[in-house]
């Protein structure tokens, strides 16, 4: 998820207002913390119109529908307009009560989740959200065929998915605030993926009136989305400037912050011009520039590292020869210095692999110490396994060709070639689904920080076909399902350490090279902005 954006905060004693230039800039310009800062900032302002507090957010337009049920790329707006019935804490991981009452009554079988809901909380048009609503939502979900692969344990799903029926069997509603979940099997990641976005609750009634254009909420007319989150919209011209303001009947209270600005423009320099002159108060610092910023004495202590639930790996074709040999892999992986490409060529913004999963998810081990770099011991097992002068093609997209050619250069050390090329990402997506990827680069994210999920969903047997992968091993399979259906966390986080330390340690079956993270840049003064992939402002406080 590129998450970037621009605005300039020159050119104001012309005349125009603000957010007039900021809109006529944005026209013409060619992804879990908790943070505290609090002082006195540089040149920015008070981020206030007429005594309201302001958080001014800087993003490049995602071109997306805020509706979550249809697209993962909207930053900034949807998770904080609708909400989910629980939350996952971003400072401990741990699920807490949102919509819901508190946490669910599980059956001994780990098969049912009765769940109540809190009484009166109410919709930004005024109706009251009920249990009815939870099912709408459940029931679209699946049957729009969105994020559904996640809820796909529960009963009646695969008949609503395949359209044979209009109901989700496996979700039942006894009254207003009153509902269970049925599951055909134990899900140990459940509760865990009832906090994720595209599980926010939608009001039913709205939804079936507004029909296809749910989500899209351009103008004042902001009854095409919304929700019983913190903030609704108030106003969005639906290409540079949307404008959050808190909801007065926010079941946990109104937010302290009035409203939440956000600028679409998409120059990275831009951007991060508008932040040092003090018309952004938080922004992601653009990849490109992060060195610099870095280096930028205005700037360098209000950046803050965000590691989200992502890793950077080179994906291996099984099921072609050159690869077919475990020593060959793990060659490549000793061959690569992943230290160094993280410090230098990724500017300090990513951490050296240890494991596949990184440290935000569950079922990270922290007791792996990074993959060894050692050309050597790969010159080793190269001769072992009989290969001399391995070569293959190494299609990326253009955002990865940087890190392509690192590799390429690591592997020539030890007597590899890949052959680095560029490919469109509409073609390097349609051949990777159809196997006929030899290796290439992929950054794998996901905002459910559920370590099996992330993890299964791309190496699992049934899976890693789809994928250009085709890993298929009996002892990941055996494991990871194990750690889907165990009914004790512990005992499924244990189960995911064992499954990924068999695939990247045992079997090799690709190359975990980095764990991307989101440096972003906060003025001075804000308090209690928390981050989980999307900035999330309904504790955050001015000073």
């Amino acid at each position: 998820m590129d998450k970037t954006s621009t605005a300039v905060g020159r050119l104001l004693s012309s005349g125009l207002t603000r957010r007039n230039f900021l809109r006529a800039v944005a026209g013409t310009a060619a992804a879990t913390s908790t943070v505290a800062l609090v002082g006195c900032g540089g040149s920015s302002d008070d981020g206030a119109a007429g005594g309201e507090n302001i958080i001014r957010f800087g993003i490049a337009k995602p071109d997306a529908s805020f509706d979550t049920q249809t697209t993962s790329t909207t930053i900034g707006v949807s998770e904080n307009v609708t909400e989910a019935l629980y939350e996952l804490d971003p400072s401990t991981n741990e699920v807490k009560p949102l919509i819901a009452k508190s946490l669910p009554t599980v059956s001994e079988d780990g098969l049912t989740y009765e769940i109540e809901l809190n009484e009166g909380i109410k919709f930004h048009d005024g109706s009251t959200l009920t249990a009815d609503d939870v099912k709408f939502t459940f029931t679209r979900l699946v049957s729009i065929n969105a994020e559904a692969d996640s809820f796909q344990k529960i009963e009646g799903f695969d008949a609503l998915a395949a359209g044979e029926t209009d109901e989700l069997t496996g979700l039942t509603v006894q009254d207003d605030t009153h509902l269970t979940f049925k599951l055909t099997e134990p899900h140990s990641s459940f509760l865990r993926l009832l906090c994720q976005f595209y599980a926010n609750i939608y009001p039913k009634a709205a939804v079936e009136e507004v029909g296809d254009d749910w989500g899209i909420a351009t103008g004042p007319d902001w009854t095409t989305y919304f929700g019983s989150g913190p903030f609704r919209i108030a106003e969005n011209d639906g290409m540079t400037f949307v404008r959050l303001e808190a909801f007065e009947d926010y079941h946990a209270g109104k937010p302290a912050i009035d409203a939440v600005e956000i600028n679409y423009v998409s120059d990275d320099s831009t951007l991060m011009n508008m932040y040092v002159n003090g018309d952004l108060d938080v922004v992601f610092v653009p990849k490109a520039l992060i060195e610099q910023y870095r280096n930028d004495e205005t700037v360098s202590a209000e950046i803050v590292n965000y590691t989200p639930c992502a890793t950077q790996f080179v994906n291996l074709n099984l099921n072609g020869d050159e690869f077919k040999d475990q020593r060959v892999r793990e060659a490549l992986s000793l061959a690569i210095n992943r230290a160094e490409l993280c410090d230098t060529v990724l500017s300090g913004a990513a951490q050296p692999c240890s494991s596949f999963l990184p440290p935000t998810v569950n079922g990270y081990d922290p007791s792996l110490e990074v993959f060894a770099y050692d050309p050597a011991k790969a010159k080793e097992l190269l001769a072992e396994a009989k290969v001399e002068n391995l070569t293959f093609d190494f299609p990326v997209r253009q955002r990865d060709e940087t890190v392509a050619l690192v590799l390429q250069a690591n592997w020539k050390e030890i007597g590899v070639t890949a052959n680095v090329s560029v490919i469109e990402d509409e073609d390097w997506s349609t051949k990777r689904g159809n196997g006929e990827i030899t290796a290439t680069t992929v950054t794998w994210s996901s905002t459910s920080n559920v370590g099996i999920e992330f993890m299964g969903s791309f190496f699992l047997s049934s899976e890693s076909s789809k994928r250009s992968s085709f890993y298929n091993s009996e002892e990941f399979d055996k494991l990871a399902n194990a750690a889907k259906t165990a009914t004790d966390l512990d005992e499924a986080d244990d189960l995911t350490r064992q499954a990924d330390y068999q695939l990247t340690h045992v079997d090799y079956g690709t190359i975990p090279v980095d764990w991307p993270q989101n440096p972003y840049a906060l003025k001075p003064g804000f308090e209690g902005l928390e981050v989980l992939v999307d900035f999330h402002f309904k504790n955050v406080t001015k000073a």
